[in-house]
């Protein structure tokens, strides 16, 4: 069975736009701690109404009882949550990856699931569609939930995707880019 965020310690990799929103979300729920981890401090995260404590990414995955991860993929993330930082969750964490695949080591993922040293929650993944002989399809059903990159996908989603892309075209034309997705300095 599951269990409710009530009273847990939830932990948020990435504490960008969405990352500080599914934070705000979270917070809603009523859970004992909110961790976050960013390459910057971001002071949107410690006050209200998140009133989250900024952490190193180890304290994230060894204390969260569930950690959610929402990094862009680039070649500074690929990979970025490995074995070592996967290995100190423990067996009653939940890991939610809806950001981007290829920020996961997918073969240690699926080697430690089937090892039942963690749960996990995945909409994203290495290579989309999955392949038929792919690990992450032999982990035992009740240590994952997969499903197939769908969770931004509502016609609301969708909507707002038009709108925002609409804007940075135009932001862009009139020599104003934004939302840019920028190496880190």
């Amino acid at each position: 069975g599951g269990f409710e965020l009530r009273d847990k310690v939830i932990g948020v990799v990435g504490l960008g736009d969405i990352g500080l929103r599914t934070a705000e979300l979270f917070r809603a729920f009523g859970p004992k701690e909110l961790l976050g981890w960013s390459r910057s401090q971001k002071a949107a995260f410690a006050s209200p109404p998140i009133s989250g404590k900024q952490v190193a990414l180890e304290e994230v995955f060894d204390r969260a009882d569930v950690v959610s991860i929402h990094v862009a993929l680039n070649a500074e993330t690929k990979g970025f949550v490995g074995r070592d930082l996967l290995g100190r969750l423990r067996p009653e964490s939940v890991l939610v990856n809806v950001a981007r695949g290829g920020v996961m080591d997918q073969r240690a993922l699926a080697d430690l699931l089937c090892q039942r040293r963690f749960r996990a929650g995945l909409d994203v993944f290495e290579t989309e569609p999955i392949p038929a002989d792919d690990p992450i399809l032999q982990v035992p059903p009740d240590q994952v939930v997969l499903t197939p990159h769908v969770a931004y996908k509502s016609v609301e989603a969708l909507r707002r995707r038009i709108a925002i892309t609409a804007g940075n075209l135009r932001a862009f034309a009139d020599g104003a880019p934004r939302n840019l997705v920028l190496p880190a300095e």
